[in-house]
C-alpha cells in the first residue's frame, strides 16, 4: 500500500472545519453534556444499555426545546452558549443601516474576526500574488459580469474564513452576500457557514439621512452617485434575497431604526438568550423522525 509522501494541509483543514460544523449543527456536544450530567446524578451498571436506552430521549429533548424556542421566539433564560462557541455572524442591510458600526461593536464584546468582503476584495486585487481568484475577479468588474465576480469573491471569502484565526476565535462579516445567490452559496457551499444571519431593517429614506448627516470623510465612496448606487443594487436584490433567508433558521431580523445602543443591546440579547438552529425551516427532518 502506497502513502502520499506530503500531506494536503488544506484539505485537512477543510475536513476539520466541516466536521467542527457537524457538530455544532447536530448539536452533539450539548447532547454529550446532557449524558455526562445524567450518569453523573446516578449509578450506571451498563453505561452501553442505558446509552442505548436513553440517547434518543435525550437528542429529542435537546433538539425540541431548541425548535420550540425558535418558532416561539422565546429568549429563554435557562439557555446558555457552550463555552467553546464561536460566533459566525454576519451583519446585512442597506447602507446606513449600521452595519460597519454594529459589527465592530459585537467584535470587540466576543473577540471577534472582522471581515469586510470590500477590503478582502480590494487587497486581494492589489496584492503582489494574484491567483486565479483576483483574476477572475478583476475581470468580471472591467466585464462587467456580476457572476464572475460572485463566484471570484466567495473564493476568496471561504479562503480567509478558513484560516487558523478565524476558525478558533469566530468571525463577523459584512458587505456579503450581496444577491440570493451569494446567500445560497454562503449557507449551502461553503465549508463554515455563519450560524446567525443579523438582517438589520431601516427604510431608504432614514438610510439616506443617515449617510448625509454622518462625518464627511474624503474618499471615492463619499459621492451621491456612490450612493445612489448602493441604493439601488439593494433594491435591485431585496426581494429575491428576502425570499430565499426566510426559509433559514439562521436569520435574525432586527428594527435598524432605534438609537445604536438599544440596536446593539437588542442583537447582543438575541445572540445569547435564543438557542441557535441551523439549516432551512422546512424539508428537514423533525426532532421526533
Amino acid at each position: 500500500m502506497s502513502y502520499p509522501s506530503k500531506l494536503d494541509k488544506s484539505m485537512i483543514v477543510k475536513y476539520s472545519a466541516g466536521f467542527m460544523f457537524y457538530i455544532e449543527k447536530h448539536k452533539l456536544m450539548e447532547i454529550m453534556s446532557r449524558v455526562l450530567a445524567e450518569l453523573s446524578l446516578q449509578s450506571v451498571p451498563d453505561v452501553r444499555q442505558w446509552l442505548g436506552e436513553n440517547i434518543r430521549r435525550i437528542a429529542q429533548d435537546v433538539y425540541s426545546k431548541a425548535l420550540n424556542a425558535f418558532h416561539l421566539g422565546i429568549a429563554g433564560d435557562y439557555y446558555q452558549l457552550p463555552k467553546n462557541f464561536y460566533h459566525r455572524i454576519v451583519m446585512h442591510g442597506r447602507a446606513g443601516s449600521g452595519r460597519r458600526t454594529l459589527a465592530h461593536a459585537l467584535a470587540e464584546r466576543w473577540n471577534l474576526l472582522i471581515l469586510d468582503a470590500d477590503t478582502l476584495a480590494y487587497h486581494h486585487i492589489n496584492g503582489r500574488r494574484q491567483d486565479a481568484n483576483a483574476l477572475q475577479l478583476q475581470a468580471g468588474i472591467e466585464q462587467d459580469n456580476v457572476v464572475m465576480r460572485s463566484e471570484a469573491i466567495g473564493n476568496i471569502i471561504q479562503a480567509r474564513l478558513l484560516k487558523e484565526d478565524a476558525l478558533h476565535r469566530g468571525w463577523i462579516l459584512y458587505n456579503y452576500p450581496n444577491n440570493s445567490c451569494e446567500a445560497r452559496e454562503l449557507f449551502e457551499n461553503f465549508t463554515v457557514p455563519p450560524n446567525r444571519f443579523v438582517f438589520l431593517q431601516i427604510d431608504e429614506h432614514m438610510a439616506r439621512m443617515r449617510q448625509l448627516m454622518r462625518a464627511y470623510k474624503p474618499s471615492p465612496q463619499d459621492t451621491m452617485l456612490y450612493l445612489d448606487r448602493q441604493m439601488q443594487q439593494f433594491r435591485k436584490s431585496e426581494s429575491l434575497l428576502n425570499s430565499y433567508l426566510s426559509h433559514r433558521r439562521e436569520v435574525l431580523y432586527v428594527d435598524a431604526t432605534a438609537c445604536f445602543e438599544n440596536v446593539k443591546c437588542e442583537i447582543m440579547s438575541q445572540l445569547t438568550k435564543t438557542p441557535y438552529v441551523l439549516g432551512c425551516k422546512y424539508g428537514e427532518s423533525s426532532a421526533h423522525d
